[in-house]
Formats: C-alpha cells, sequence, structure tokens
C-alpha cells in the first residue's frame, strides 16, 4: 500500500500509541514513589497528546498547500510562523478547556479555565510551537520519500520500455533474417524444376510461421514451444541438405515446461548450419540438449563441422541472443562459445534461470 493511503490512518493510530506511552509512564512513576494511582488524574493530564491527531492533519495539508521550497520560500516561512504561533495558543487553550471540564467532572475539582490556561501555557507554550514545526519537517520528508519512491519506479517503467523497444527490434531483425534464406532456398528449389521439395518447404515454413506469429509476442514460452519452432526450422533446412543433415534433440520431459526467450536457439542452430554444415561436404549433425545446474537452464547447440575454434565467426544471430539474454535478464544470463577438441565443432551454450 502506498505510504499516502497509510498515512491517513497512522496518524491517528500513532498519536493514540503516544498517549499510551505517556500514560504508562506516569503510572511507572507513580509506582517507584510508592502513590496510588489516580487513573482519572493521569488521563486528563495525557489528553493533550490526542489533540495532535487534528493538528497533524492541519499542519500536513498546510505544508502541502505551501511547502517550504521556491518560489517565495520568504513569504512562506513568514506564514508558518504566524500560522504555528496562532495554533499553538489555539491548541493550549482547547486543551484547558477540556482539563477545566473533565477535572471537574471527574475529579470535583473547579479550579477553572483561567488557571489551567495560565499552567498550561507556561510549561506547554514552547513545546506546542516546536511540534508544529517537527511535525513540518516528517511532512516534508515523508514527502521526499514518496517522490524519492515515485522516481524509482518511473524509473523502471521507462528502463523496462527501452529494453521491450530494444528486444522487439532485435526479434524483427532475427525474423527477416531466416526467412529471408528460406525464401532464397525455395527460389532456388524451384529453379532447379524441384517443385515437390519447393512446395514441402513452403508448407513447413507456413507451419513456421503460423507458430512464430503466435507465440513471438511474448517475452518468454515454454521451452516445448520453442523446440517446436526449432523442429520445423530443421525439417526445412533438412529438404534443402537431405542426407547432408542430422539433428538430435536431447530434452527431458522434465524441462518442457520452462520458460525461455521466443526464437532463442534458432538463430544459434542457424549459425551451426551455416558455418559447421554448409561449407562442408561431410554429413552436419546437430545436437540440442537441455539440463539444469543450481536452478539455472543450459541449452547447448552442438555441431561437427568447423575444424578449429579460430574459423569459427561470430554472427548477427548470436550477437543479437547474446543483446536479447542481457536485456532480459542480465547478470543472470550467459551465452559461452566452446570447441568440441578433440573432436571438430563448436558447442554454444545458453545459461539463464530456470523458470518454471
Amino acid at each position: 500500500m502506498e505510504l499516502k493511503k497509510l498515512k491517513y490512518w497512522l496518524i491517528p493510530t500513532f498519536w493514540i500509541i503516544v498517549t499510551f506511552l505517556m500514560i504508562g509512564q506516569d503510572v511507572l512513576v507513580y509506582r517507584l514513589d510508592g502513590k496510588n494511582i489516580n487513573w482519572f488524574h493521569i488521563f486528563i493530564m495525557k489528553i493533550k497528546w490526542l489533540l495532535y491527531i487534528p493538528i497533524t492533519f492541519i499542519v500536513f495539508w498546510l505544508g502541502k498547500k505551501l511547502p517550504l521550497e521556491q518560489p517565495k520560500l520568504f513569504r512562506k516561512i513568514f506564514f508558518h510562523l504566524s500560522i504555528s504561533l496562532i495554533i499553538s495558543v489555539l491548541a493550549i487553550f482547547v486543551n484547558s478547556i477540556i482539563v477545566a471540564f473533565l477535572t471537574n467532572f471527574l475529579l470535583n475539582q473547579n479550579d477553572g479555565f483561567l488557571f489551567f490556561m495560565k499552567r498550561v501555557f507556561s510549561l506547554s507554550f514552547f513545546n506546542e510551537y516546536i511540534n508544529y514545526w517537527l511535525l513540518l519537517a516528517t511532512h516534508k520528508a515523508i514527502n521526499f520519500y514518496q517522490d524519492y519512491q515515485q522516481s524509482i519506479i518511473e524509473k523502471s517503467q521507462l528502463e523496462k520500455q527501452l529494453s521491450d523497444t530494444k528486444l522487439n527490434a532485435l526479434k524483427m531483425q532475427l525474423q527477416p533474417h531466416f526467412l529471408f534464406n528460406t525464401h532464397h532456398n525455395i527460389i532456388g528449389l524451384m529453379q532447379k524444376g524441384d517443385t515437390e521439395k519447393a512446395i514441402k518447404m513452403l508448407m513447413k515454413l507456413s507451419d513456421l510461421l503460423r507458430l512464430s506469429l503466435k507465440e513471438n509476442n511474448e517475452d518468454l514460452v515454454r521451452l516445448k514451444t520453442e523446440i517446436q519452432l526449432l523442429e520445423l526450422y530443421l525439417d526445412i533446412l533438412k529438404i534443402r541438405f537431405e542426407a547432408r543433415l542430422d539433428y538430435k534433440i536431447l530434452i527431458n520431459n522434465e524441462l518442457q515446461d520452462s520458460f525461455v526467450p521466443p526464437m532463442l536457439l534458432q538463430p544459434i542452430v542457424e549459425n551451426a548450419i551455416k558455418y559447421g554444415v554448409e561449407p562442408f561436404a561431410k554429413q552436419g549433425n546437430i545436437e540440442i540438449s537441455a539440463t539444469t545446474k543450481q536452478n539455472q537452464l543450459l541449452l547447448s547447440v552442438k555441431d561437427n563441422g568447423i575444424e578449429t575454434f579460430s574459423d569459427f565467426k561470430f554472427g548477427i544471430g548470436l550477437m543479437n541472443t547474446q543483446e536479447r539474454l542481457k536485456n532480459l535478464f542480465g547478470e543472470d544470463s550467459n551465452l559461452e562459445i566452446s570447441s568440441n577438441s578433440p573432436e571438430n565443432g563448436i558447442t554454444v551454450t545458453i545459461t539463464l534461470p530456470l523458470l518454471t
């Protein structure tokens, strides 16, 4: 709950607690002095603290209407100096009336209003005056804290808007990237007269686009949906490469419902195809796996193509993936590239929080 809503019931609660503490203090003094406790007398003398409930609301309202800040700061200070004197006198006046009435009614002591007025004025005027400024300073501190909290919220909202904009831009970069490549492959097949493969590839692409458009508006999707997209993408590539491409997906059922950013693995696989399968005449093997470690999800894409790590190229797909991970998870995510030495090929491992 916001502090603005809290303070309206905190004010009376606070002064009621203070009143009971003051009563408790007097009871303790009576006990230590060995005197009989006069509950009526203690209550009458401490009831003045309850008057600070309306006083606090008045001071807070004045602090809101005439805050001690520019413009016209000196005029506002003079106003509060004057009002603090008036409120202090009124508080003493009202307190004296209440004390005189209750003393007469409960204790049968008719000392009169003027007697209590003089007594309370001599003992409490300076305190009442100082208390006004303490309440005004408290109001200023509460507003300062509220402004600080609001600035944090606004900053957080702005950062999220910027992050969402950046993520959407990265998604838009990724989607045309593989679409253009697929269309290029379809055109190539049609030019060769292999319309059967071209139609099959178009149908797979249609399924891929339908699922991609459905899920890509979300920041996170289930891993099984991501794998479904990836299988459609790899099936499109298998039409092109035929026996030259084989792939395995090794993900157990327990991890299928964990959440990942959409289109997270596609650019990694595309990079593996481009640099680990396409340049070579041998069969290319792509292995996609998922494991967990200390509440983290590890996604790996392994190929058997590149002979040395120095041949590896960090393309736009990997850079975009790294940027997306940074924007979504910050330091809780990582993208690591390692050689399969002594075997050929590269393994790209993505580490992100395990979200289920």
